[in-house]
């Protein structure tokens, strides 16, 4: 996760290792959320969450209630969006080449 200003310098980087993950999404959804977590924590403006996974971007958008696999993740990232403004944004795995 890297949380920048609006110039694009780099307000802090962090990661973190999920020990029992079942797929590349679960891993995604994991890192909005705690994403999320740190952005209310060291900021105050608007949030633009940027993923290259359309699929973990839709639980943000969506106004349904997750049945899914993932939908205590789901609950959990809602929660998040109560307190601040984000703005989900799809980039293309390529520019998404700080993540991987």
């Amino acid at each position: 996760m890297v949380l920048r200003r609006e110039n694009g310098s780099t307000i802090f980087a962090a990661y973190r290792y999920i020990f029992h993950c079942n797929d590349a999404l679960e891993a995604k959804i994991h890192a909005i959320m705690q994403g999320m977590a740190l952005a209310i924590q060291h900021s105050d403006c608007p949030v633009i969450v940027q993923s290259d996974s359309s699929n973990a971007l839709a639980i943000l958008s969506s106004d349904n209630l997750s049945r899914s696999a993932y939908g205590h993740l789901a609950a959990e990232i809602k929660a998040h969006l109560v307190v601040r403004k984000f703005v989900p944004l799809k980039v293309s795995r390529y520019q998404n080449r700080v993540a991987h």
